[in-house]
């Protein structure tokens, strides 16, 4: 069978699949990283010790860029089915994209001034970082799919139903956002305003990632039992 579950059989993947894990490990910690920065951010109000962390968000990803190149010039050697190619390559496109978006949010949040979550609310804050805190447990059952997929594939579906369950969670922290946002009058540059409108875009847009991934990952299981 050509398709990217048997290619995981062969012994010739095993490079591949060390490196496949170790990058969504990267993509992990890329929005682990996100969210300890802007823990820090809101709570302690310190705005160069999380401009710190956001550096590591790049760094993480930027080790996760390394490793899809990678993976991309191994399956390139050598004869692989092109639907292996594909699948793999789609795969990891994915991923990158949850690391990708992680850092487009440190980048941007990094450049909010503090007066602007000064003049938030309580609830606007906690809202944040709630957010953050499931879009956490998203990630973390991303690292899990992406292994079991590579291993026994026994837990698959559970994992795609608990990453659904909470990227839905955030889309209905988002909206809530957005109402406590407007009920604040902020004195702060319509720049700002469209900055932080387009960070919690981004930030929304992680779990909607780590769905696409999970998604893709659950087709590729099916299209195994065809």
């Amino acid at each position: 069978m050509g398709t990217l579950i048997e290619y995981f059989k062969t012994r010739v993947a095993r490079s591949v699949l060390e490196k496949a894990i170790k990058h969504a490990e990267k993509v992990q910690e890329s929005v682990i990283e996100l969210s300890k920065g802007i823990e820090i951010l809101l709570k302690e109000k310190n705005l160069e010790k999380a401009h710190d962390i956001f550096h590591n968000v790049d760094v993480e990803e930027d080790e996760a860029d390394t490793l899809r190149r990678e993976i991309l010039q191994d399956i390139s050697k050598g004869e692989l089915n092109p639907c292996v190619r594909i699948d793999l390559s789609h795969l990891i496109k994915r991923q990158d994209d949850v690391a990708n978006c992680a850092t487009g949010v440190a980048r941007r949040i990094s450049t909010v001034p503090l007066k602007f979550w000064s003049q938030s609310s309580e609830k606007t804050i906690n809202l944040v970082l709630e957010i953050m805190e499931k879009t956490v447990e998203c990630v973390e059952y991303l690292d899990k799919i992406v292994i079991d997929l590579l291993g026994d594939r026994k837990n698959i579906e559970e994992y795609n139903k608990q990453i659904n369950l909470l990227e839905h969670k955030v889309d209905v922290l988002n909206i809530q956002l957005r109402k406590s946002l407007q009920e604040t009058n902020y004195e702060v540059n319509s720049f700002t305003i469209f900055t932080v409108g387009n960070t919690f875009d981004i930030m929304e847009a992680i779990s909607d990632a780590i769905e696409e991934v999970a998604d893709y990952i659950m087709q590729l299981l099916r299209s195994a039992t065809v």
